[in-house]
């Protein structure tokens, strides 16, 4: 399978935590056209929703589009039908204030505007411990990548919690990362201005300027990047059951730079088949040594075209229970050098416009709101 391709299926990982392998695993060709489905329901107070796209790879090269104008409902308890509402393309969100419930059942069913018809398995939301304590340590070493080339110091979180004893219990862990961001744009070849609301800037090509000349602009105002876990945290209570479990690291924070940061630790309940469908796609993924490596097929997952089984369907559809408890990290163990923040972003140093006049320049940059960048301070910020 292409390296492409193995990203598709590792970024529905991270994005999806669930998965069941049904029987049909068809081979890969170089040319591969795959449906995306990604979702997890939780009982969180957050926007539950559903991600559907496509993903086309043609002789190691991939690209995905977004599934819209589709039609898709979630059945709860086989009675009751929640219609989800299309906010961007492929993206799906259940009405505002769903919550999922631990015992209840669920199941994906949608249709898309050709008329081609999908569905999930049921899924039952199974219960969740709750996070007893986190604590951290620093590593120099904390961070390998794959073929060992580089090291980045981390601070490793540690978390304990309470396995029940009166059930099989599959958990996976996941983190979500608040740092400072100082900088907020970048022009290549061009000047960046603020607009008028201070709200967003555009960069203003500049012909004077050299093609592969990048300047780099400071936040208006304060500024948080956004990043999450880029890996695979599962686990199965087979012979722990009903004992505690203590010291399970479960978030690697990269030493970046030597300012506190805001961490979130999810901890969700994960359903057998689930587990199942995660632990065969980390063991294709993270632990055959490269993504170059040639996985024997693709996984698929519990979403079934109703007309047409041979169709691949990647990803899964589920419902879990979460535990989670916000961290912070105030890196007062840390010690020696850091990259810096910047730097480990860009793979490059920052190159500021240098000052000029009139008018005066250069001007701050706004923080964006995205997936990753936020102007508003997180909960549980203390700065």
């Amino acid at each position: 399978m292409s390296q492409s391709l193995r990203l598709i299926f590792l970024a529905s990982l991270f994005l999806v935590l669930d998965g069941c392998v049904g029987p049909f695993e068809p081979e890969l060709s170089l040319d591969a056209d795959l449906l995306i489905v990604e979702s997890m329901l939780t009982d969180l107070p957050e926007t539950q929703f559903v991600k559907i796209s496509r993903s086309r790879a043609v002789y190691g090269t991939s690209a995905t589009t977004p599934i819209g104008k589709a039609r898709v409902e979630v059945l709860i308890n086989e009675t009751t039908r929640l219609p989800l509402r299309e906010s961007k393309p492929g993206y799906y969100e259940l009405p505002e204030g769903f919550r999922g419930r631990v015992g209840e059942r669920y199941q994906l069913q949608f249709q898309t505007a050709e008329g081609v018809r999908y569905q999930s398995t049921v899924e039952t939301m199974p219960a969740v411990p709750p996070i007893e304590k986190l604590y951290d340590t620093f590593d120099d070493q904390g961070i390998v990548n794959p073929e060992r080339t580089k090291i980045t110091p981390a601070n490793l979180i540690y978390l304990d919690t309470q396995d029940p004893d009166d059930v099989r219990n599959f958990y996976s862990w996941t983190w979500t990362l608040w740092e400072r961001q100082a900088w907020c744009a970048s022009c290549t070849q061009g000047l960046y201005y603020l607009n008028s609301d201070a709200r967003s800037g555009i960069c203003v090509f500049t012909r004077s300027l050299p093609t592969n000349n990048v300047y780099d602009y400071g936040c208006f105002g304060a500024c948080w990047e956004i990043l999450r876990s880029s890996e695979t945290n599962l686990f199965a209570d087979i012979y722990t059951n009903g004992r505690p479990l203590t010291g399970r690291v479960v978030a690697r924070i990269p030493f970046y730079q030597a300012v506190p940061a805001l961490v979130e630790i999810r901890q969700s309940s994960l359903t057998p088949d689930a587990y199942r469908y995660f632990k065969l796609l980390e063991n294709q993924t993270q632990n055959t040594g490269s993504l170059a490596d040639t996985p024997p097929s693709p996984l698929v997952g519990n979403v079934r075209n109703l007309g047409d089984e041979h169709e691949n369907v990647v990803g899964y559809f589920t419902a879990s229970a979460t535990a989670s408890v916000r961290y912070w990290l105030d890196r007062q163990n840390t010690t020696g050098k850091f990259i810096g923040f910047f730097q480990a972003l860009n793979n490059r140093p920052v190159n500021p416009e240098p000052p000029s006049a009139p008018p005066p320049r250069p001007p701050s940059a706004a923080c964006v709101p995205s997936e990753t960048r936020t102007p508003i301070q997180p909960e549980g910020w203390r700065q």
